[in-house]
């Protein structure tokens, strides 16, 4: 489950769905398609107001892992 942000975060770059959607070439709602078909991570920070992060190091391990799985 994503936590709320911590003192450690405030190092982190982290994006937002419409920022990952551009990202990517792809809408919000797709990004939302991924994370319940099991192929995005859920994000590491959820904010006050709800919002979910992904931070730049969860988002960049997840590309190196898709790009492992796609070439074999």
């Amino acid at each position: 489950m994503a936590r709320s942000k911590s003192k450690e975060d405030a190092d982190k770059r982290f994006h937002s769905k419409p920022a990952l959607a551009d990202r990517y070439g792809v809408s919000s709602r797709t990004i939302d398609r991924w994370r319940s078909d099991g192929l995005f991570p859920a994000p590491d920070l959820v904010l006050p107001n709800g919002a979910p992060r992904w931070s730049d190091e969860l988002v960049v391990k997840h590309e190196r892992n898709s790009v492992g799985r796609n070439a074999a």
